[in-house]
């Protein structure tokens, strides 16, 4: 179990990048601000399967979600949940910035995983893992009403 739990530690993870709405990674003071996973191409993501040998015996290991957290740069966050968050208006990982400014936001993601040895039943590894992801800098600006007189 322990070479097992080495492989699986080893396993390089795809890291899911955050995406906002608004578009362009911009929004405004106390608007709400919806948040979206994006996973890399790069790594195994859940379900995908990692085939290595070990002391010469194939292997499988099958990633699994245990949950994202998601941090919003302000202090503040959200997880863990298995929710990858979503668009306008469905989306459920929302935040509202109380002050203007530039943010690094970004996810962070919980692994478990399964084995399986030589083509055998699979098998949960008693060991998690959390990946940070990259992050993504969310700027907020204030608006202020302006009245002209034509």
């Amino acid at each position: 179990m322990a070479d097992l739990k080495a492989a699986f530690l080893r396993t390089p993870w795809s890291k899911p990048q955050i995406s906002s709405q608004p578009a362009g990674n911009t929004t405004l003071v106390n608007l709400r601000t919806f948040y979206e996973v994006n996973w890399s191409t790069a790594g195994f993501q859940p379900g995908e399967v990692d085939r290595s040998v070990l002391r010469g015996i194939p292997v499988q290991i099958r990633p699994k979600l245990v949950g994202f957290t998601y941090l919003f740069g302000d202090g503040s966050s959200v997880g863990p949940t298995s929710s990858t968050g979503g668009v306008y208006p469905d989306g459920d990982i929302t935040h509202v910035y109380k002050t203007s400014g530039r943010y690094p936001v970004r996810v962070d993601t919980t692994f478990g995983a399964d084995f399986s040895i030589d083509g055998s039943t699979w098998d949960e590894i008693p060991s998690t893992v959390t990946v940070p992801g990259p992050s993504t800098t969310v700027t907020v600006r204030e608006a202020k009403g302006v009245l002209v007189n034509h």
